[in-house]
């Protein structure tokens, strides 16, 4: 009885043992099975697209990627793509996805240039929040308000934020003014912030002051310039405009 029992014994342990093992096998197959299939060509990359770009050409984008078609979508590590792309000045945000089984989206978003601030070597192209984008030496075909007049005694290299106080000024004064009113203005003085002054394609001089009652000034010049549109107004013959003060802008034709 004693063998018998021993016998039992060692047939259930054994069967144990196999119910035991049997689900750990059968995850190792899985995970097997798994790496191969993941690292198969199935999920090589064939295509890449990117989108957002305006400024910046997407076969550069490409580049700074350093993303190929033929590498494994799987093992493309997107936090390092975004890292190395985010470092161009005019990329403001990267998205990066993966559309399984082999397409990998780049998303740019862009910063815009807004303005042409003069500096000792040329002109710096700046975004609406004030970042460095570019150098350039010739205004050239740019159609941005020149900025002049702004004190830069330090400044910080491409991709940057400019942190002074007159070009937040300046940038203040291009978001509130609308689209059809920057094509007219050619130049934006902040050498003295009680005193901006400011110039038209035609060569008109508009004195804004202070940045007091911004909003109202720049409402009031952009109906004034609309008139003089309208009415066929030549403004070559205006020497300036004058919205310092309360009331209606005062109108200075040239003698």
């Amino acid at each position: 009885m004693a063998n018998a029992r021993e016998s039992i014994g060692r047939t259930k342990k054994r069967r144990n043992n196999f119910k035991f093992k049997a689900p750990v096998v059968y995850l190792f197959l899985v995970a097997v099975g798994l790496y191969f299939f993941i690292h198969s060509p199935v999920f090589n990359i064939k295509y890449i697209n990117v989108s957002g770009t305006n400024v910046l050409e997407e076969e550069y984008v490409l580049s700074l990627s350093q993303v190929r078609t033929g590498q494994n979508i799987m093992k493309i590590k997107k936090e390092e793509i975004i890292k190395i792309i985010s470092v161009h000045p005019f990329v403001k945000d990267v998205q990066v996805k993966r559309r399984l089984p082999n397409t990998l989206e780049i998303e740019i978003i862009e910063r815009k240039p807004v303005g042409l601030l003069v500096c000792q070597d040329g002109f710096i192209q700046v975004s609406e929040e004030g970042y460095f984008l570019s150098l350039v030496h010739d205004i050239g075909d740019y159609t941005l308000p020149v900025i002049s007049g702004v004190s830069l005694d330090e400044l910080p290299g491409p991709g940057q934020l400019i942190n002074n106080a007159g070009l937040k000024v300046a940038l203040q004064i291009i978001k509130e003014s609308p689209a059809s009113l920057l094509e007219n203005i050619v130049e934006l003085n902040i050498k003295n912030e009680n005193h901006i002054l400011a110039y038209t394609l035609e060569g008109i001089e508009i004195r804004l002051g202070s940045m007091d009652n911004i909003s109202e000034k720049i409402t009031d010049l952009e109906q004034i310039i609309e008139d003089f549109k309208k009415n066929g107004i030549d403004g070559e013959k205006i020497e300036y405009l004058d919205l310092r003060f309360v009331g209606p802008p005062v109108v200075k034709r040239k003698s």
